[in-house]
């Protein structure tokens, strides 16, 4: 009898179906998306958990919608992350799926939501319009500064003095000048700065602006009589003829050398008292230009340049001009009040604008001539500088009344200005040292003649 080996085969065939029977089936347990809601362009993490390892040839993948993206992980525990830059709410879906790439199981879907993406905050900007390096002790000392925000958010600017007083905050207004006043009550230098702040987020500051000044005690004054003088009464508006030792003139009085020869003319609005050039072919003569340069070699070629302008301030305080030894170079809106216009009709012109201050075409010369004789129809410098240009200097053309500017470099008349004050006996007027003077400064001029220099 043949031994019966179907018994053993029904044997595996059923020992296989209840092992098969015993295989635990793998599921998603759990999906999580982090953050659930942050704005555009934020990295979110999307994770799922499995109930039992994926088996062999097995993979979890996701979807936003447009096709499946495989999730990496092991065991248990898959992720994904992505930037996401659709804004509104959003949906996914995690599935396992087989070596066919056929879903396997029940997918698990869940949400999240994306904001606007929050605006770049910009730090302001902090521009120096105005200030001196130096100060009078107890008195007034003036910074001028203009702040500027992209963001339209600027808040404020912020100055510290440097003198341990406390430091002084400002609302600001983008790209208003805002003008800050301190009074240093001792003798030194101080370094003062200063910045603007904005109300963004994150709120930002500008880099800062900073300068030294140095402060001192004001000088002292002599208050002596006046010199003598022919008696004239004092006018209150328009203009008066200075003579040469500094006292008053009749309207009728002229041009000359002599001590009480007309020489300057006051301005008895703002007190100011101004140069008046001559027709002499000396020093003061109205032909005369002046550079900013400390080279007199400079005017090589140039007709009528003599001399840079400080030393022709120092040479006009040495020899106290109309009785005063402290000249200058005028400012320019100082300039801008001798602009007359002969038709009437003129124009505002603030102190950071250029353009004409007579409106349409006016007679020239734009200056009172009866008070300002030998005025040249061209550009008279200031003392002010530019503020796009460290290296260029307001002007005013008192030929067509145009206030521009123009660099160092270039050449232009000067009409010197003074405060009105009270001078001390050994800084009057000396006609002798000026006829010595003159004539040593028209030496010099006839010896750059000679070498080629005009």
């Amino acid at each position: 009898m043949k031994p019966n080996v179907f018994v053993p085969l029904i044997f595996l065939f059923l020992l296989s179906t209840a092992q098969a029977a015993t295989v635990t089936k793998t599921t998603i347990t759990q999906t999580s998306v982090t953050p659930t809601s942050a704005p555009a362009g934020t990295m979110f993490k999307f994770a799922a958990d499995l109930s039992n390892p994926l088996p062999s040839g097995y993979k979890i993948k996701i979807t936003f919608g447009k096709g499946f993206t495989e999730m990496v992980g092991a065991n248990q525990s898959y992720s994904l992350s992505r930037a996401i830059y659709t804004t509104g709410k959003q949906n996914y879906k995690i599935a396992i799926m087989n070596s066919k790439n056929v879903t396997a199981g029940v997918a698990k879907s869940g949400s999240y939501t994306v904001t606007s993406a929050a605006p770049i905050n910009h730090a302001p900007t902090l521009a120096l319009i105005k200030a001196e390096t130096s100060a009078i002790t107890n008195t007034a000392y003036t910074v001028t500064l203009n702040a500027k925000d992209v963001d339209a958010n600027l808040n404020a600017i912020t100055m510290n003095w440097g003198d341990n007083s406390e430091p002084e905050t400002v609302t600001a207004t983008d790209s208003k000048d805002l003008v800050f006043n301190h009074t240093y009550a001792t003798v030194s230098s101080f370094g003062w700065n200063a910045f603007a702040s904005d109300n963004g987020t994150p709120a930002l500051n500008s880099k800062s602006v900073s300068k030294i000044v140095t402060v001192s005690n004001p000088a002292p004054v002599e208050v002596i009589a006046p010199p003598v003088a022919i008696l004239v009464p004092a006018k209150t508006t328009g203009y008066t003829k200075i003579a040469n030792n500094g006292s008053l003139l009749p309207d009728s009085a002229t041009l000359g050398t002599n001590p009480t020869d007309w020489a300057c003319t006051k301005d008895n609005k703002t007190g100011l008292i101004w140069e008046v050039k001559g027709n002499d072919g000396v020093t003061r003569d109205k032909i005369w230009w002046y550079t900013w340069n400390d080279n007199v070699a400079d005017c090589k070629g140039i007709d009528n340049c003599t001399t840079y302008v400080h030393d022709y301030t120092r040479m006009i305080n040495n020899v106290a001009y109309c009785g005063g030894t402290n000249w200058r170079i005028p400012s320019v809106t100082e300039l801008k009040g001798l602009v007359y216009c002969p038709e009437g009709k003129s124009t505002t012109i603030d102190a950071t604008q250029y353009g004409l201050m007579c409106v349409g075409l006016p007679s020239s010369p734009t200056i009172n001539s009866d008070y300002f004789p030998n005025t040249m129809e061209g550009t008279y410098w200031s003392s002010s500088v530019f503020p796009s240009a460290s290296n260029a200097m307001w002007f005013v053309d008192f030929n067509s009344s145009m206030v521009e500017a123009d660099y160092k470099s270039k050449y232009g008349y000067l009409r010197l200005v003074r405060d009105n004050k009270v001078e001390s006996p050994t800084t009057l007027y000396d006609l002798t040292k000026q006829i010595s003077d003159l004539k040593t400064q028209a030496w010099k001029i006839g010896q750059l003649y000679n070498n080629g220099y005009y």
